[in-house]
């Protein structure tokens, strides 16, 4: 009986031993190079396990890289951005050309010092008008593909709908660089250029023995443009508060479509109105057109010109009706075809 139990018990230990060893192996493999840090002569185990938390949670961060590579800063803003950026480097260039490089290769003339304030303010309002007509651009294409597939139940093109998310962050640009322009159209007299140049101007006057320099049309001019300027620019403010979320979510989907459709055409109107007073008669100018080339304004004005004509003719009651009822949901080509089959 002792031998029996003697040998139940030796059995009872290398059950023991063996379920030991199958454990330690599993600890082993689990955490592998930790077992063999800890085995390792002359390192503490507290440095090891530390060693361990750090691993852990550097780790964390080498991956998030890879893991969140996918999600971009600002994806709506990439666009905008970098067809602003372009604007501003064709624009700037181009008027670099004609005001700096022209009288300098023709007349020997060194007028480099217009860059910063000069040449950057042409470049100011041609930017922000061309944005301002890239916001409202996209909605007449878009009522282009509506006419042309007859449902509002197809899907636009990738490159439309990427542009049509963009609007907002199109409009915000738009209204930034017009600040700009306000902001250097004010700082014009207090350039020290200027102060020479109406000193230049008295004393000319004084040559010529005039008593009044007054040109009534070039007063009118200046008076209107400045006024029709100070209102485009209150009219992007108001399109730009609407358009902070706290404000938004105020308003009705109504009357937030109203200020950003109504108001926002009337803006780009404005501006167009206020870019063409300022050129005034300047367009039959023969010198205005420097190495056969158009002035800014007339640049300024191509796109916004094209966006509000095309405006005015869906405006039409033949072709707003069309439209109305593919945005209400009648599919214009179903109805057609099934008047077709009747007939």
């Amino acid at each position: 009986m002792l031998r029996g139990k003697h040998i139940h018990y030796w059995s009872k230990n290398m059950d023991q031993d063996e379920n030991g060893k199958m454990n330690s192996e599993i600890t082993q493999e689990i955490f592998g190079n930790a077992i063999m840090d800890l085995q390792a002569p002359g390192i503490p185990e507290e440095i090891v396990f530390s060693h361990m938390h750090q691993r852990t949670h550097m780790d964390e961060f080498e991956s998030s890289p890879n893991k969140y590579c996918k999600y971009d800063i600002f994806p709506k803003w990439h666009l905008p951005v970098k067809t602003a950026l372009i604007l501003s480097f064709f624009i700037f260039t181009y008027t670099f050309l004609r005001d700096i490089i022209h009288p300098f290769v023709t007349a020997q003339e060194n007028v480099f010092y217009k860059i910063p304030i000069l040449v950057v303010n042409k470049v100011l309002p041609v930017v922000s008008i061309t944005l301002l007509a890239l916001v409202y651009l996209p909605g007449i294409l878009a009522a282009g593909f509506q006419f042309h597939y007859g449902t509002k139940y197809r899907r636009f093109p990738p490159w439309l709908d990427r542009w049509m998310l963009s609007r907002k962050q199109f409009g915000l640009l738009s209204f930034f660089f017009a600040s700009m322009h306000a902001c250097y159209s004010l700082c014009y007299p207090l350039r020290r250029s200027y102060r020479y140049k109406l000193l230049n101007w008295a004393y000319q006057q004084v040559q010529k023995k005039k008593e009044n320099a007054w040109i009534e049309h070039d007063v009118w001019r200046m008076e209107i443009y400045v006024s029709l300027g100070i209102l485009a620019l209150a009219l992007l403010a108001v399109l730009a508060v609407t358009s902070i979320p706290s404000v938004s979510y105020s308003l009705t989907w109504r009357e937030f479509h109203y200020i950003q459709s109504k108001i926002g055409y009337v803006a780009l109107l404005l501006c167009t109105i206020h870019a063409l007073v300022f050129a005034w008669d300047k367009w039959i100018d023969p010198h205005q057109y420097l190495w056969y080339t158009p002035p800014t304004f007339i640049i300024a004005v191509i796109l916004p010109i094209v966006v509000l004509a095309c405006k005015v003719i869906l405006l039409f009651p033949c072709f707003r009706k069309r439209l109305q009822k593919i945005r209400s949901g009648c599919d214009v080509v179903t109805n057609e075809t099934q008047i077709t089959s009747k007939l």
